[in-house]
């Protein structure tokens, strides 16, 4: 009866978020079920001849639109990092809105530091900033935080470790977390970690990706029939809760959404 309320404590939470049902039990084939989402390998410093690890971080955390603005120098070092030149903005006068900025050293006060990066020589570091980061409202906040104690509330939610601790702090983009939350109210969920990009290490932001390895009693990738599922119904969400990446790997499917300031608003716009 417990887990009974929870998951429909849950259910309500997301229901008004616009996100279609989880029903990954057992169902017949349907021809209609879109397909599953096209995978890839997720980005790596090593994935091409001119693409260290900023240009790397760059392709898989940012959306296309979202541009990196800096002084010439750091354009220049963004460039033979691999960067390419359509996704750098002069600094100098000023940074448009919705942009981030690449500094050397000190991140601006009130800025928000995304992603960081060593450099060789000197010892410093390049951090990529959010210069007007976005905040949550407090009902923004108190929704992320129902969310997160609602999930892990549930007895078929498995978040252990670090994971665990990450839901606990409800440290974690309302788009996945409202994603997490209507999987567990329909089959319940395992939740093997959030693993960050590199780079985003030991930064302050909420987590954006997450490693599932099962869906109700299901291991993924272990069951084909469960990851198939969990798959048609990823492909088959609407924005703000499409993920951005998905990718199938040996200890689960990593669900992945892009850097936005602020994702609480981006689900209050949505729902609102």
């Amino acid at each position: 009866m417990r887990g009974s309320l929870l998951a429909l404590g849950l259910a309500v939470l997301v229901g008004g978020a616009g996100l279609l049902p989880a029903t990954l039990g057992e169902d017949e084939p349907r021809a209609a079920d879109p397909s599953p989402p096209a995978t890839s390998p997720a980005p790596t410093p090593d994935s091409g001849p001119a693409a260290g690890p900023v240009a790397a971080w760059l392709d898989a955390a940012l959306p296309e639109a979202t541009d990196v603005t800096a002084s010439a120098a750091v354009r220049g070092e963004l460039a033979d990092a691999g960067v390419p030149a359509d996704r750098l903005l002069p600094a100098e006068g000023g940074v448009p809105v919705g942009a981030l900025l690449a500094v050397v050293g000190t991140a601006p006060e009130g800025s928000r530091v995304v992603a960081a990066f060593d450099r060789t020589g000197d010892g410093s570091r390049l951090l990529v900033v959010d210069p007007a980061p976005g905040e949550p409202t407090a009902g923004e906040l108190a929704r992320r935080q129902s969310l997160a104690r609602a999930l892990l509330a549930n007895p078929t939610t498995r978040a252990d470790g670090a994971a665990g601790a990450v839901l606990r702090d409800a440290a974690v983009d309302e788009r996945l977390l409202s994603l997490l939350a209507a999987v567990t109210a329909s089959d319940g969920v395992g939740i093997a970690a959030f693993p960050p990009l590199p780079g985003e290490e030991g930064t302050a932001l909420l987590a954006r990706r997450v490693l599932v390895d099962a869906v109700g009693d299901a291991p993924v990738p272990g069951d084909p029939a469960a990851t198939d599922r969990l798959l048609t119904w990823l492909a088959a969400q609407l924005p703000p809760f499409a993920p951005d990446d998905v990718e199938v790997t040996g200890a689960g499917v990593l669900v992945s959404f892009r850097y936005v300031s602020a994702p609480g608003a981006t689900v209050s716009a949505a729902t609102g």
